[in-house]
């Protein structure tokens, strides 16, 4: 099965370069249905919008490539605890799902034929105000005693906090 027919996608995208005038911005944001555009201008700091408004391009982009919907036929609604999905479901794929997630300078957005799919983007950084073992062992009561062990082993204050974050 190829990535054409498979429905299984994994985008990722660098966001820190991309500085839109408002004009540019707008235009952009016009790509959307009316009503996701107040989602995006609800966010007051201009990043937070950028990330907003990608995560929503990255929707809509996702459902036209995979699917073949046209783009103005596209319907994303949002379950209450906001993760996105088709209001129609697809016959190529009854069960196509997919999820967003940004931090940083990156947004990004997975999708999946068949089981329910979940994306967290996270930015590996130094703990303010605490070490790196202290900020973990915050932790410590959600972690299996196997995962613990590898997060402490994992070598060096950087290492142990991506070997955290990739476990929780």
């Amino acid at each position: 099965m190829t990535e054409e027919t498979s429905g299984v996608r994994r985008w990722l995208v660098d966001i820190a370069r991309w500085r839109p005038s408002p004009a540019q911005f707008d235009a952009a944001a016009a790509l959307l249905p009316p009503h996701d555009r107040p989602a995006i201008y609800r966010f007051v700091k201009e990043d937070d919008r950028k990330r907003a408004l990608f995560s929503r391009l990255l929707q809509y982009s996702l459902v036209r490539h995979v699917l073949h919907i046209p783009f103005r036929q596209i319907s994303i609604c949002r379950t209450p605890e906001g993760k996105p999905y088709l209001q129609k479901n697809c016959s190529t794929f009854p069960n196509f799902n997919f999820n967003t997630s940004h931090q940083g300078d990156y947004v990004g957005i997975a999708s999946e034929p068949l089981c329910l799919v979940g994306l967290d983007i996270v930015s590996v950084s130094k703990p303010q105000g605490e070490t790196t073992t202290e900020f973990i062992s915050n932790f410590s009561s959600y972690l299996t005693d196997h995962e613990w062990s590898c997060i402490v082993r994992a070598g060096t204050p950087t290492e142990v906090l991506t070997e955290f974050y990739r476990t929780v």
